[in-house]
């Protein structure tokens, strides 16, 4: 017993049979451009030829370019529409929940679809009497001129309409089957395409920004908690939260420096009896933040700032020498020195004056 094609070869002798199909449409156009060469060989001897053939292939192609148009209204790919409901081409591969591809372009053809259809089947009575004065325009382009010479000038404009009839009718319904389906196969399968790169962009993006964050440090986001916390003045959430991080991690140098800053601004809350020895905390804090982040400024920075809050006088020499330290690592604290009110008490220093103002 013969055995059940799979899905991959179906699809496979599908698309075979729309590229035989493509195919035989485009024999069909080339005899078609063989028989506007018949036609306008006949005039050869009025010295006409190249002229009736040139009017014959552009009448053709206006018709052919004017069938691939409104087969390409007719046929704008949708995958289903905003109720939920298949479209008029859903294949069996395709869920309904696919998005949608055309937005605007969809509902526009919608509408022009509708609309050509509707006027043509109340215009139908008028159609032959359009195709034939169309045709009465076309024949002087498709016959010899009256004053041409040879037999064939003489060519009726009967002969004219007929063969600018013929062309109309045999390209424009060609033309109409060639856009129609290249846009329902080709166009939706390109536009397939498309989204299946994008949604694999995204995941791709995804992965990669999981996999950044997989490299910071697990405590950040608390950190990060408690920052916020500080910033709305609400210290004592604050600092549980950064006790939670430090409680987990003890070597986060981060933490550490979020904790002193804390302790800081405990210190600095008016009538707080306890000023200083929560400055010395601050600075406990800072010291272990500097030996897990040496190469960074921020630290020494801050410990010098704490330092100056508790005693200018007597710690000016470790001021100035964890504010050298500072710059060193990052140039820009520089800056920040000069305007911070922590440093305020000794601002006009002359030893801080020359540090802070030269590299």
């Amino acid at each position: 017993m013969p055995s059940k094609p799979d899905g991959n070869e179906e699809k496979l002798d599908q698309n075979d049979k729309i590229r035989k199909f493509l195919l035989e449409l485009r024999i069909l156009a080339a005899i078609g451009c063989v028989l506007v060469f018949l036609y306008s060989s006949r005039f050869w001897l009025s010295g006409q030829f190249l002229r009736i053939l040139g009017v014959g292939m552009l009448v053709a192609g206006a018709a052919l370019l004017s069938g691939l148009l409104m087969g390409f209204i007719f046929a704008i790919p949708r995958v289903g529409d905003k109720k939920g409901g298949a479209t008029s081409f859903q294949p069996d591969s395709a869920p309904l929940t696919d998005p949608l591809f055309n937005g605007n372009l969809g509902e526009i053809s919608d509408w022009l679809t509708k609309i050509i259809v509707g006027v043509g089947l109340v215009e139908l009575h008028a159609i032959p009497g359009k195709l034939g004065l169309l045709s009465y325009y076309l024949a002087p382009g498709l016959q010899p001129a009256p004053n041409a010479g040879g037999a064939s000038y003489a060519e009726s404009l009967i002969s004219g309409q007929a063969a600018g009839l013929a062309i109309l009718i045999f390209y424009f319904p060609l033309g109409f089957l060639l856009g129609y389906v290249w846009t329902m196969i080709y166009l939706r399968r390109n536009l397939l395409g498309l989204v299946e790169y994008l949604e694999h962009r995204t995941v791709t993006l995804q992965r990669e920004q999981q996999a950044a964050f997989q490299f910071m440090p697990a405590k950040v986001p608390v950190i990060l908690q408690a920052e916020a916390s500080v910033s709305a003045g609400h210290l004592n959430e604050a600092m549980t939260s950064i006790d939670e991080a430090l409680k987990s991690d003890p070597q986060n140098g981060l933490a550490l420096m979020t904790k002193a800053r804390i302790l800081k601004r405990q210190a600095l809350q008016p009538g707080q009896s306890k000023r200083d020895r929560l400055l010395k905390q601050a600075i406990a804090s800072l010291d272990q933040a500097i030996a897990l982040l040496p190469d960074r400024g921020e630290p020494f920075y801050n410990k010098a700032c704490y330092q100056a809050l508790l005693d200018p006088e007597g710690l000016k020499g470790e001021v100035l020498e964890n504010l050298k330290s500072a710059f060193h690592l990052n140039p820009a604290l520089r800056q920040d020195a000069k305007a911070d009110e922590d440093l305020e008490s000794i601002r006009h220093d002359a030893d801080f004056v020359e540090l802070a103002g030269h590299d």
